[in-house]
């Protein structure tokens, strides 16, 4: 209905901007392949409730997120599975991303949630600007 689901595997062959593969994705992680940069420092004046993550995809992970696009401004997290997103959480539990939480801007896009999902394919890194948020409803 409204769901999707960004993933690396979304690349089609031949894309130029696909990521050669990583044969160790635990390697990768350490080698911040996998997450390139801890959070951005909050800028000031930013709401307390916003953070920014920066994951970089790696081969054979996936983005790791189902997210609902109903109300066509934001992906909305209905559920983090295993993937980039589940090891931000492991490496950065203090900025942990979770159900319910707004993904409000991929790389300086916002406003558009289909535009967004877009990115979140075609991108190999993504900056993205996450807002707390109540979990879904079970």
């Amino acid at each position: 209905m409204g769901n999707a689901a960004c993933c690396a595997s979304d690349v089609k062959a031949g894309q130029s901007d696909a990521v050669a593969p990583t044969t160790d994705p635990v390697k990768a992680l350490r080698q911040e392949e996998v997450i390139q940069k801890s959070a951005a420092p909050e800028k000031e004046g930013a709401s307390p409730k916003e953070f920014t993550i920066t994951l970089k995809k790696a081969a054979g992970l996936r983005l790791g997120v189902d997210v609902d696009l109903t109300d066509g401004i934001a992906l909305v997290i209905d559920k983090v599975n295993p993937g980039l997103v589940e090891e931000w959480n492991k490496a950065n539990p203090g900025k942990a991303v979770a159900a319910g939480y707004k993904i409000v801007s991929v790389n300086g896009t916002n406003g558009n949630a289909q535009a967004m999902t877009e990115v979140c394919k075609s991108d190999d890194v993504l900056e993205m600007v996450v807002q707390h948020g109540e979990p879904p409803a079970p």
